[in-house]
């Protein structure tokens, strides 16, 4: 699998579901994590933590180029993208099979999805399995439910899955990521593609 997680708006879960799904792909096969937002966040985190997985910083602009011979031997490749740096993000897209859209149900959210799915569209042919992921979800709650409503009205490609609202995940960082609830996730896209 080769995994681009983006969202060109920043603060939605790219990072953490970027590792924890590199972590649940791991355990399938070798797994490389890149880096590709200049802020360096995933690379800060695997040199913090015990990774079982190799983990590079690559925000560059010709990904999908280096990328062909980087990934040659890894059964998995997972991308984290930037917010806000459209050359990088469509780099790592054209370099995926596969393209995780992280989104919490909020409304300053849900308005801003708009300029991902432009970026994804400019890219036609290209077109790798599609998934948004709600993250960050309080269950029951109107915001979520709504939330829901409104992407499957848009006929976005919406997974069933979703992550909530944990400690956990916030507090992550620095040390190893369960993968608890991207285990599902993986599952759904494996199943998609």
């Amino acid at each position: 699998m080769r995994l681009a997680v983006v969202n060109l708006k920043g603060g939605t879960g790219k990072t953490t579901s970027a590792t924890a799904l590199a972590m649940s792909l791991s355990a399938r096969g070798r797994t490389l994590l890149i880096d590709a937002d200049p802020q360096g966040s995933a690379l800060a985190w695997s040199e913090e933590a015990s990774f079982p997985f190799s983990t590079i910083g690559l925000p560059v602009r010709d990904l999908h180029v280096r990328l062909i011979q980087l990934g040659a031997d890894y059964d998995h490749v997972v991308i984290d993208t930037p917010p806000g740096i459209p050359p990088i993000v469509r780099s790592a897209v054209l370099a995926a099979d596969t393209v995780l859209i992280p989104l919490s149900p909020s409304g300053v959210e849900l308005r801003q999805i708009g300029p991902t799915f432009e970026l994804l569209a400019d890219l036609e042919p290209h077109s790798p399995v599609l998934g948004v992921l709600l993250t960050q979800v309080h269950p029951r709650t109107v915001a979520s439910r709504v939330a829901r409503e409104l992407l499957e009205r848009a006929e976005v490609p919406l997974l069933k899955n979703e992550i909530p609202h944990r400690q956990g995940y916030r507090t992550a960082f620095g040390g190893p990521v369960a993968p608890d609830h991207y285990d599902s996730v993986l599952a759904e896209l494996l199943d998609a593609a």
